[in-house]
């Protein structure tokens, strides 16, 4: 059995091509691109909401939302589709939660904790549908460093 490490586009150890069109839908942004602009705009989102900014903290779901919504669409992997789907249930979460306390309707917290709980079950069918533990987990890292 080989041991190659797998990146997006090639087999580091082998020097191997890999067909991407197996992997990724295709999109005119690159998924490095949008994870970058995810993050960013998620971080904002929170640091605005911390700081009782509402105007602004509203702003940066929209995009936040959106890219997640894309990157969920790009990557064809079923464990990748689960993992960016916790992804987005944790977006939801922070968005429902924000809300929540912004318009101070109590409420908006059930819906909250039904995001959370989905993004267990959506984590657990990630590591069920997974071929490589590893590979599907390194995708809850953030502020990927782009590449040339």
């Amino acid at each position: 059995m080989s041991r190659c490490r797998a990146t997006q586009s090639v087999i580091i150890a082998c020097a191997v091509p890999i067909d991407e069109s197996k992997f990724y839908r295709p999109f005119p942004v690159r998924k490095e691109m949008l994870d970058t602009v995810n993050s960013v705009a998620w971080f904002l989102a929170d640091a605005f909401w911390m700081l009782q900014l509402r105007e602004p903290a509203y702003a940066f779901i929209a995009p936040t939302i959106a890219t997640g919504l894309v990157l969920l669409y790009i990557d064809r992997r079923a464990s990748i589709f689960f993992i960016n789907l916790a992804i987005l249930s944790w977006i939801l979460m922070n968005t429902l939660w924000m809300s929540s306390d912004f318009e101070r309707m109590p409420a908006l917290m059930s819906g909250a904790r039904g995001a959370f709980f989905a993004g267990l079950a959506c984590i657990a069918a990630a590591a069920a549908s997974s071929t490589n533990l590893r590979d599907t987990f390194s995708h809850f890292k953030r502020f990927r460093v782009l590449k040339g």
